[in-house]
């Protein structure tokens, strides 16, 4: 909207009506962000304006901004606007399904997004509003940072502080916070994208990097186009930066509703209980075939896990990173909870480094937010090989223990198949001192120190290899030890609390998650440390 020049500015002395005219006049002016060219350019691109993305996101008519007259004002010499141009930053209170938020974003049309000579920042509102009334915080994200046409607008470099981060590691701290990275980000925007609890990019629109190609080229002469340094195959599937990928913005903004949905409010409650209709004692008959006899073949775990949880709804985080480990958030009997699974048809459901560092953000990230963790485990141990080792995978795997026993919320495992080795100490740590290890075991387990297989052939190399017929002599000694493998063995142990029919696991789950309701409650008086992105 263009200023009009011969409309006269409010000034003392004149009627208030006149005053609250030029208020409506200014908050017009500047939602109409950097101009109609530039948000049709947007457009172009497929991409939704800043304002257009809450919209989006929030529940109607729900939106209180903060600043929205916040911007370069000129002034004639009697006091008449004659220049206006709104602040880079859209923020406010908002609503998600009735539950208050705190929103933010980026207004790409007015310098890319970039600090100008007046510009709003998170810190100025919604970082404070989240955590002064304990409620999450969401960034729809598309900035560039840091340019250098405000260094030679204010005649001078300044020297980086870091006074920049610290409300974003208390935000971290104490309440949920979810980032759409919804076009190019870069700079200090990237950074802030990261410093979230979940993060979500869309396919072929989103990138995100410390600085971009011409910067990259200019500084070690890499060639390569915005995709291919920070799209979403670089940063969901090959880097596990970003969390997850959307089909599209609304897609984006979906799965973050999705992921608040599952959380508390703060660090210190506990998230409340969904009535979802779905029985607590369901029976899942599918249950009781989906482990294949022949053990050396494949099932799917996410079919298994989405016929134990409420109404088969599973919201996975980093399905494409690291895929040997499953991470996500359900709800049994109506209350959350985290859940991890192995996928044996990724590296035999093995624990590499990356599979590690995936599992201990997720229970530091269940821990923080109180929620109870229900793990279905079949894991035959640590990736083996020469590319593990480079990868430092067993040191990455002690983070992946050390953050099962720092953790002491509940977690109620069902060892479905395989539990082998140190890795497999991961899931089934006690945890809390005075904890409960919630084991079950299904008729399908198999648990020990090594699987049989490398064992044998450990163990008893020289007496193989001294037989007539070393192959026939290595089956021999490992059918003896597979009869050793029983899952009643163990029960009459006392390895697991009990033996049970897979259609049972539903029915002990939601008993033990329920149970574990006042203890979460205690725990949400903790102090809380930032979970680490």
């Amino acid at each position: 909207m263009p200023i009009d020049l011969n409309r006269e500015s409010w000034k003392p002395g004149m009627p208030w009506e006149k005053a609250i005219e030029d208020i409506e006049y200014i908050r017009e002016l500047g939602r109409e962000m950097g101009g109609p060219e530039r948000i049709e350019r947007q457009h172009r691109g497929g991409r939704y304006t800043v304002r257009e993305r809450i919209e989006k996101m929030i529940d109607p008519g729900t939106f209180v901004e903060s600043g929205p007259m916040v911007g370069a004002a000129e002034f004639d010499a009697e006091g008449n606007l004659t220049a206006f141009s709104p602040g880079g930053y859209v923020m406010g209170l908002g609503e998600i399904d009735g539950r208050p938020v705190a929103v933010g974003g980026d207004d790409f049309t007015i310098s890319g997004g970039s600090p100008h000579n007046v510009h709003k920042s998170p810190q100025d509102f919604v970082q404070p509003l989240a955590i002064q009334y304990g409620i999450p915080y969401v960034q729809l994200i598309e900035g560039v940072g840091h340019s250098s046409k405000s260094d030679e607008a204010s005649g001078h470099m300044g020297l980086p502080n870091g006074g920049l981060w610290w409300r974003n590691v208390e935000v971290l701290r104490r309440v949920p916070c979810a980032a759409g990275i919804m076009g190019a980000v870069a700079g200090w925007p990237a950074a802030h994208a990261l410093m979230s609890h979940f993060t979500v990019m869309v396919k072929g629109q989103s990138q995100i990097f410390p600085s971009g190609p011409p910067v990259v080229r200019r500084a070690i002469g890499e060639q390569l186009d915005k995709e291919e340094l920070g799209g979403h195959m670089m940063h969901v599937h090959e880097s596990g930066q970003v969390d997850n990928e959307a089909d599209s913005e609304e897609d984006a903004m979906d799965q973050i509703k999705k992921f608040i949905s599952y959380l508390p409010n703060t660090t210190n409650d506990v998230a409340p209980r969904v009535e979802t209709g779905d029985p607590p004692d369901r029976r899942p008959e599918g249950l009781l075939n989906i482990i294949p006899a022949n053990r050396k073949r494949s099932y799917d775990p996410r079919k298994l896990i989405k016929m134990v949880v409420d109404n088969g709804e599973f919201f996975e985080m980093r399905r494409h990173w690291a895929g040997a480990i499953i991470t996500g958030f359900a709800r049994l009997d109506g209350y959350s909870v985290g859940v991890l699974g192995s996928d044996p048809s990724k590296l035999a459901g093995a624990m590499d480094g990356d599979g590690a560092d995936k599992y201990a953000h997720f229970v530091d990230l269940c821990d923080a937010f109180n929620l109870p963790v229900v793990i279905f485990l079949d894991m035959p141990g640590f990736m083996l090989g020469s590319h593990a080792e480079r990868k430092a995978t067993m040191r990455r795997g002690i983070r992946a223990l050390i953050a099962s026993a720092e953790a002491d919320v509940p977690k109620i495992e069902f060892n479905v198949r395989k539990s082998y080795g140190v890795a497999a100490d991961a899931p089934n740590s006690l945890g809390h001192p005075n904890g409960l290890n919630l084991r079950f075991g299904w008729p399908a387990g198999e648990w020990g120190g090594i699987p049989i297989e490398g064992g044998v052939a450990a163990a008893y190399r020289r007496e193989i290899e001294n037989a007539p017929d070393p192959d026939a002599h290595r089956e021999m000694i490992e059918n003896r030890l597979l009869k050793m493998r029983s899952p009643f063995r163990a029960a009459h142990k006392g390895d697991v609390v009990d033996l049970i029919d897979p259609r049972d696991t539903r029915r002990l789950a939601c008993t033990f998650v329920k149970l574990a309701q006042p203890m979460l409650a205690k725990l949400a008086q903790r102090p809380k440390r930032a979970v680490r992105p």
